[in-house]
């Protein structure tokens, strides 16, 4: 018998639903037309236009509108639910990644995996019937002169700043962020009426997120800097608003806000990744450094940080320090391949130096002594770049030959240099491949 109730309880689970979401049906879809005639009629009726009952009515009538091809769905909805309210859909549109499209009358659901991710009405009532429905509000509030009705027109709107999420959600998730900020900021609007009088600052976030991803720079940083200003908790807010300040070309405005972060969230390793290549950017070595230092502590395991920290080194002339580095960079990752051609390039560097020495002594055995060191400098540099190649000869990404071709080109040299002629001629053949 348990097991019977069960499946009762949810077949009567099923009617409930179905019940209250008709707004999949033609006949709901026919009879929202017809009140809308109705509603177009009444308000021009001169003693109904001035009713707020009229308005009240054409408010929800512009919500359920705005329900009738998609009340039941939701981000999130397994395949076989959507099926319970929608049936087999008209036609299914396979794409790569598991990407789906049912067809409908009038709308089409995507999916990836069997879930809903959006979807999009192709026949409406109206365009804009959210838009609507808030207008109807507030003729309602211009009509709620003695505050009977208040109750009901902030259970309204309310309803209204759901309908509004939910498609702000909607059209994020379809890469549509133009709608997706559009209706954010109507969610927004309805906050600051005096009705509803909320800050929320993790919408206002979210709409500064849309309008980046969207390329909606000026009113992404809008939204950034209002959510900032009002203590919004989030590490990536700075990040987000630094970079954009950094594409209009505003540094000052960037690094002001990512110090501000950083003194907020000193341990947020993404921030500290901001500083740092904001500092690189600038040419500050020494700054970055410090900042590389710090957020060596809070990820220890990242071989890119050490990488970077041995290119600066190098950069301003501390080898001993860029080689230990780049060899801590190499023992958390033994196939990083920059880290080793780096390597080599170091030494091949310091030979040439020696080699500049030597041409300039007028002494003969100064002359001798500096070309010992340097090729010294230039046997060192070998097998790190012999090793460069041979990782490069095993990736598969887009850069591997060009990685091939630079090894063996700096071999070359070396082996020329060292006049080892049978590894040259290996190191000539293998080039002739490119």
């Amino acid at each position: 018998m348990k097991h019977i109730t069960i499946i009762l309880a949810l077949f009567v689970m099923g009617l409930v639903n179905l019940q209250g979401q008709d707004a999949v049906s033609g006949g709901d879809y026919k009879s929202l037309e017809g009140k809308l005639e109705k509603s177009n009629a009444a308000i021009q009726d001169p003693k109904k236009n001035v009713n707020i009952k009229t308005w009240l009515d054409r408010a929800k009538l512009f919500q359920n509108i705005a329900e009738v091809n998609s009340g039941v769905l939701r981000i999130g909805m397994a395949v076989n639910e959507l099926k319970i309210f929608f049936k087999e859909p008209k036609e299914i549109k396979k794409f790569d990644g598991g990407k789906e499209q049912y067809i409908y009358e009038r709308i089409i659901v995507t999916l990836e995996n069997a879930v809903v991710k959006g979807w999009t009405e192709t026949q409406t009532i109206v365009p804009k019937p959210l838009d609507d429905a808030l207008a109807s509000y507030q003729k309602a509030i211009e009509l709620n002169v003695d505050g009977k009705n208040t109750g009901k027109i902030v259970d309204g709107l309310k309803s209204l700043k759901a309908l509004y999420e939910k498609k702000a959600l909607n059209c994020y998730n379809q890469q549509d962020y133009k709608n997706a900020v559009e209706s954010f900021k109507a969610l927004l609007g309805i906050n600051e009426m005096k009705q509803i009088n909320v800050v929320d600052t993790t919408t206002i976030y979210y709409t500064g997120v849309a309008a980046s991803e969207g390329d909606l720079k000026d009113e992404a940083i809008t939204y950034f800097q209002k959510a900032n200003d009002l203590n919004y908790k989030d590490p990536f807010l700075f990040v987000r608003l630094s970079k954009l300040y950094l594409v209009k070309g505003d540094s000052t405005a960037a690094i002001n806000i990512l110090k501000k972060g950083v003194g907020i969230y000193p341990d947020n390793v993404s921030l500290l990744v901001e500083m740092i290549n904001y500092y690189i950017a600038k040419g500050e070595s020494k700054t970055t450094l410090e900042y590389i230092a710090k957020v060596k502590q809070k990820d220890p395991k990242n071989q890119t940080f050490y990488f970077v920290e041995g290119v600066l080194y190098d950069k301003i002339g501390r080898m001993d320090s860029a080689v230990h580095s780049y060899n801590e960079a190499i023992a958390l990752d033994p196939n990083y391949f920059d880290a080793y051609y780096n390597l080599g390039v170091i030494y091949f560097n310091s030979a040439v130096k020696y080699i500049e020495k030597a041409n300039a002594e007028v002494d003969n055995t100064k002359y001798i002594e500096e070309k010992k060191l340097a090729d010294e400098e230039f046997k060192k540099a070998i097998p790190y770049m012999e090793k460069a190649y041979d990782i490069a000869k095993g990736q598969k990404q887009p850069e591997s030959l060009t990685n091939q071709k630079q090894s063996l080109e700096t071999l070359k040299q070396l082996y020329y240099r060292l006049k080892i002629t049978d590894q040259l001629e290996r190191v000539n053949k293998l080039l002739q491949a490119f």
